[in-house]
């Protein structure tokens, strides 16, 4: 697992693309939307808007590690 990020933009490398079709399946249960790089289906992307609030990152990234720990 890597992070690379600017700013709020973030990619997720997860190393395998069968791991990236699982997680964008978990995403669409939990409600999250996300998608991959077209040059990358190792890695999903984080883009969260910049009026986002402390509470939705909190939420969020919940329900990512929770995602996460499903692979």
């Amino acid at each position: 697992l890597e992070i690379r990020r600017s700013g709020l933009l973030m990619a997720v490398e997860l190393g395998a693309s069968d791991k990236l079709y699982r997680m964008m399946e978990l995403f669409k249960q939990e409600g999250i939307l996300s998608d991959w790089f077209l040059f990358c289906d190792t890695a999903f992307r984080i883009s969260p808007p910049l009026t986002i609030t402390n509470d939705e990152i909190r939420e969020s990234v919940e329900i990512i590690n929770h995602c996460l720990n499903q692979l």
